[in-house]
C-alpha cells in the first residue's frame, strides 16, 4: 500500500462551504493511517489559508464544526499545507495573512512532480 498522498484543492471554494470539509476529513484519516499527506491550495481555495476565513465557514447545516476545525484536525494528523504563489497573488493573499501551520508555498511544478512520482497517490477536490 502506498503511504504518500497529495491532495489538490482546486474547486474547494470558501464561497461554497459545503465543498470544504471533505478534503480535510480525508487528509486527517490518511494521516491517522500513518500516511504522509501534502495539501496544495490553488485557485480560490488559497483563501482558506487566510486567517479568520475558515473559522467562519461551516460545511454543513449541523454547524457542529467549522472548516477551520477540520483543517486543524488534518494538521494534527501531520498534513502539510502548501499555498500556490500564483493563487495567492490572484486572490490578494499575502504571506503575513496565512494561518499558522502552512508549510510554505508550492505551485504547479511541485504538484505535477507529485503526480508523476509513482510513490504518491493524488486526489483532487
Amino acid at each position: 500500500m502506498k503511504k504518500r498522498l497529495a491532495i489538490l484543492l482546486w474547486a474547494t471554494d470558501p464561497g461554497a462551504p459545503h465543498l470544504c470539509g471533505t478534503p480535510f476529513f480525508h487528509a486527517a484519516a490518511a494521516g491517522a493511517m500513518d500516511t504522509e499527506v501534502e495539501m496544495y491550495f490553488t485557485s480560490k481555495s488559497v483563501r482558506l489559508l487566510e486567517q479568520g476565513v475558515a473559522e467562519r465557514l461551516y460545511p454543513g447545516p449541523a454547524r457542529d464544526r467549522t472548516v477551520g476545525e477540520y483543517m486543524a484536525h488534518a494538521l494534527e494528523h501531520g498534513a502539510k499545507f502548501y499555498a500556490c504563489s500564483q493563487s495567492m497573488l490572484a486572490h490578494d493573499v499575502r504571506s503575513e495573512m496565512l494561518i499558522d501551520g502552512v508549510s510554505g508555498q508550492a505551485g504547479a511544478a511541485a504538484w505535477i512532480g507529485r503526480c508523476m512520482d509513482e510513490d504518491w497517490v493524488t486526489l483532487i477536490y
